[in-house]
C-alpha cells in the first residue's frame, strides 16, 4: 500500500508532528562458550534464520523477529543480546504495548530502575487495561517512595481487577508506607483468601498486625511465613520471555508482589468460573450451571460466582433467573463494584434502563473511584438522548483515570452529539499537548480538528502531518482505524480523492479480518469522501461511541440438527 510506507531505519515520533530518527543497534553474536552443544547448536539456528528472514522486513513483521531471536537468547540467559532485539523490536513497532513492557522488565533485572520506570510508563500508556504493566510500574514508583503516586496507580485498577491477589498485596504495601495499618492488614487478608497458597504475605501481615497493635495476631501469622508470593498471570512475560529470565525478574520486585509469571492458580473459584465459561461458549449452559452450583456450596455468597453465574443465565435466555442471581450478589456483598455492574448490565439486557441506571449509581456509590460504572452511565445516558447527563458521567471518568485516552474518546462524541465540538476541540489540543507521545491522544486531536467546524485551516493542515506520521508507523492490529484518522485529515485539508483511497484501505484491512460492522462504518465515511462531503463528527455516525448498542448476551452457540431418518 502506497501510504503504508515504513523505513527499516526510521519510525516517526508524534511531538509537535516533529519526526525524528531512531537507529537500530546492530544485534551482537553473543559469546556461546559456556552453553552446552545442543543450546549452541540451536542458538546458531535460530539466528542464522532470523538474518534471513529479518531482509526487507519492517515495522510489526520485524518487531516479532526481534521478539523472537530475543526470546531464544533469553532462554540462554543471554541478557544483553536479549535487550538488544527488545529495543529493536521496540523502533520497529513503536505503538505496541508489549515491547517497553519488556523494555523496562529487563532494566529492572538490570538494576536500571530509572530507564526501567520510563519503559513501564510508555507502555501503560499504550495499554492501560494490562494489570501486570501497571504492577511493575507501581513497584518502581515504590522504590523512589513516590507512595501517592503508586497507590492512584494501583486504585485505578481495582475495579476491573478485582479478584487479583498480587494487586491487593501491592494496595497493603501502600496502605502500610501510609501508617494505614488496619487497612494493610485488610488488602493482605483479601490477598490471601483470593490465593491462599500466597504463603510470602504472612510475614507482611504479622508486620501489619504488629504496627496496628494486634500482637496475637501477629504472631499467629509469623508462624504460617512461607516463600510463595501471590499469583498474578503475566502470559506476555511467559511467552516472550521463558521460565529462567522470569524468575531473575519477579526476584527483583521491590514490593511484596513478587511474582513468577507462569505459576498455576489454585484457586477452585477461577476454575470454576473458567470452566463454565468454556461450557456457556459452547451452549453447555446446564453444565456450566452445575460448575458453578458446585462451587457455590463451599463459597455460597461469592461475587464473581454469583455475577459470573448472571451473566450465563442471561445467556441461555433465563432473564429472571439472571436477575435473581445478580441480586443475591449485590445483597451479598453491598460495596461490590462488579455486583452493580453485573446488575445494571442484566438489567439492560432485559430492557430496564431505569433499574440499569439505579445499579450503575450504586456502584459509583460503592467505589467513587471507579471509572467503569461512569462509563456505563454516559453509555446509557447517551443512548437514551440525554447527552449533556451523558457528558457529566463520561467527565467524572476522565477525573478518575485522567490518562485513560478512552474516557476522553467517550467524552469528546458527546460533546460532538451535544453541539459543544469546540468544548471537545480544546480538550483534545490540552490533552495531546499533556501526552506528547501518546499516540491514543493524538488520533483523538486529529478526529476533533479535522471534524469540528471551529477549527482552523491552521489547525487543520498543522494536524495533517501529525496524522501522516501516526498512520505511517501504526502496527497492524491498528491500521485500520489509523488510516480513518488519516482519510479525515486528509479530507479536512480538501485532499478528497487521498482521503478516499486512504479510507478504502480501512476498508480492505477490516474486511481481511472479518470484521463487518467496522467495515461497515468505514464504508459509511467512504463514500462520503467520495462526494466531497465532510464528515460533522469525529467517527461514522454509527460508531459505537456516538451510539453506544445497548449491552446484550452473545448468540447461543448453533446446534447441529440430528440426522433425518430414513
Amino acid at each position: 500500500m502506497k501510504h503504508r510506507l515504513l523505513s527499516a531505519l526510521v519510525v516517526l515520533a508524534l511531538s509537535g508532528g516533529i519526526a525524528f530518527a531512531q537507529t537500530y543497534t546492530p544485534l551482537p553474536q553473543p559469546d556461546l562458550s559456556k552453553l552446552d552443544a545442543a543450546e549452541i547448536a540451536q542458538l546458531r539456528e535460530a539466528r542464522a534464520n532470523f538474518d534471513k528472514a529479518i531482509v526487507g522486513k519492517s515495522g510489526v513483521a520485524l518487531a516479532e523477529l526481534y521478539g523472537d531471536i530475543g526470546a531464544a537468547y533469553a532462554r540462554a540467559r543471554l541478557i544483553d543480546a536479549t535487550r538488544v532485539a527488545i529495543d529493536n523490536a521496540a523502533i520497529a513497532a513503536p505503538l505496541d504495548d508489549r515491547w517497553p513492557y519488556l523494555q523496562g522488565a529487563l532494566a529492572r533485572m538490570q538494576g536500571k530502575h530509572e530507564v526501567a520506570r520510563a519503559a513501564f510508563e510508555k507502555s501503560l500508556k499504550l495499554n492501560g487495561m494490562y494489570l501486570p504493566t501497571r504492577i511493575a510500574l507501581a513497584g518502581e514508583l515504590l522504590r523512589i517512595d513516590d507512595v501517592d503516586g503508586a497507590g492512584k496507580l494501583l486504585a485505578a485498577a481495582l475495579a476491573d481487577h478485582e479478584r487479583e491477589p498480587a494487586l491487593r498485596a501491592m494496595l497493603a504495601d501502600v496502605a502500610y508506607r501510609k501508617q494505614h495499618y488496619k487497612e494493610a492488614v485488610a488488602y493482605l487478608e483479601e490477598a490471601l483468601r483470593l490465593d491462599p497458597r500466597a504463603t510470602a504475605l504472612y510475614g507482611a501481615l504479622a508486620r501489619a498486625h504488629e504496627a496496628a497493635g494486634d500482637t496475637k495476631a501477629a504472631r499467629e501469622a509469623q508462624g504460617k511465613i512461607g516463600d510463595v508470593p501471590p499469583f498474578l498471570r503475566d502470559p506476555l512475560l511467559a511467552r516472550l520471555l521463558p521460565a529462567p529470565v522470569i524468575s531473575n525478574l519477579a526476584a527483583t520486585a521491590a514490593s511484596p508482589a513478587r511474582v513468577p509469571a507462569e505459576q498455576s492458580t489454585s484457586d477452585p473459584r477461577e476454575a470454576a468460573i473458567g470452566e463454565a465459561h468454556f461450557l456457556a461458549a459452547n451452549g453447555k449452559y446446564a453444565e456450566a450451571r452445575g460448575v458453578l452450583d458446585k462451587a457455590l456450596t463451599k463459597q455460597a455468597n461469592d461475587v464473581a460466582l454469583l455475577s459470573t453465574y448472571a451473566r450465563i443465565e442471561a445467556a441461555d435466555g433465563r432473564v429472571e433467573a439472571a436477575k435473581a442471581r445478580a441480586t443475591a450478589a449485590t445483597r451479598a456483598a453491598p460495596k461490590s463494584v462488579l455486583a452493580w455492574l453485573t446488575q445494571g448490565f442484566i438489567a439492560e439486557v432485559a430492557g430496564d434502563d431505569a433499574g440499569a441506571r439505579n445499579a450503575y449509581e450504586r456502584a459509583t456509590v460503592a467505589d467513587p473511584k471507579a471509572p467503569r460504572p461512569q462509563v456505563a452511565l454516559g453509555n446509557l445516558a447517551l443512548r437514551s438522548g440525554r447527552a449533556a447527563d451523558a457528558i457529566a458521567a463520561y467527565r467524572a471518568a476522565t477525573t478518575i483515570q485522567p490518562d485513560d485516552a478512552e474516557n476522553w474518546a467517550h467524552l469528546l462524541a458527546a460533546e460532538f452529539i451535544a453541539g459543544q465540538c469546540s468544548t471537545g476541540l480544546r480538550e483534545a489540543a490540552d490533552n495531546a499537548r499533556k501526552h506528547a507521545r501518546d499516540p491514543l491522544f493524538a488520533d483523538l486531536h486529529i478526529r476533533a480538528v479535522s471534524t469540528c467546524p471551529a477549527a482552523t485551516p491552521e489547525q487543520k493542515k498543522a494536524v495533517l502531518g501529525q496524522a501522516e506520521a501516526l498512520y505511517r508507523q501504526a502496527p497492524e492490529k491498528n491500521l485500520a482505524q489509523v488510516a480513518e484518522t488519516y482519510a479525515l485529515a486528509l479530507a479536512a485539508n480538501g485532499r478528497w480523492d487521498e482521503a478516499a483511497e486512504t479510507q478504502g484501505s480501512a476498508i480492505y484491512e477490516a474486511a481481511t479480518l472479518g470484521a463487518k460492522v467496522a467495515t461497515a462504518q468505514y464504508r459509511e465515511l467512504f463514500q462520503r469522501f467520495q462526494a466531497k462531503q465532510m464528515p460533522t463528527r469525529p467517527w461514522a455516525e454509527s460508531h459505537p461511541l456516538l451510539k453506544p448498542p445497548r449491552p446484550s448476551v452473545p448468540p447461543k452457540p448453533a446446534v447441529a440438527a440430528p440426522p433425518r431418518k430414513p
